[in-house]
């Protein structure tokens, strides 16, 4: 099964569906370039002729459902207006959802308050409440009511928001 590819490996030497991704990402952030949204991460899976393309949009605010809808129909007319994917594919334009791992710094602000669990590169895990963002470098994480921890963004392996469930 091919690997899923993210439009993030956009600087290195690109084939196949990496090279695809970035193809799709670069179209939808000159969509996109207007508005108050950011493009989260871009997924491409599945083999040509069944291929699905997840695009995950976020904002300061958020992103509203007619919003999604309105800017999949732009994105699927110009995927296909350009013939960047060849071949049958699903497109699907989603907001990540709370459930999907926090990407970008500018995710984590929308967050301050909640409880976090970081996973950093060195595989050392981190729980605890999300005290806030220092800019695009620094993600400050407290626990038991002591003072908060400052994590740089790039010792970051995977965050995600704990679920109450």
């Amino acid at each position: 099964m091919p690997e899923t590819s993210t439009y993030k490996h956009e600087n290195d030497t690109l084939t196949g569906d990496q090279a695809l991704a970035a193809s799709v990402g670069r179209l939808v952030r000159d969509v996109i370039a207007d508005q108050d949204v950011y493009v989260v991460d871009i997924v491409v899976r599945g083999r040509k002729g069944s291929r699905v393309v997840e695009v995950y949009l976020d904002g300061d605010k958020g992103v509203g459902v007619a919003d999604l809808a309105a800017m999949s129909r732009e994105f699927g007319f110009l995927l296909d207006a350009e013939d960047i994917i060849k071949g049958g594919y699903s497109l699907n334009v989603s907001s990540p959802g709370e459930d999907r791992c926090l990407l970008l710094p500018k995710q984590f602000a929308r967050h301050i308050g909640k409880e976090v669990e970081i996973t950093l590169m060195d595989g050392t895990v981190i729980t605890g409440r999300l005290d806030g963002v220092d800019g695009e470098s620094e993600i400050i994480v407290g626990s038991d009511g002591s003072s908060g921890q400052a994590v740089a963004h790039s010792d970051i392996s995977k965050a995600r928001i704990k679920l109450p469930w």
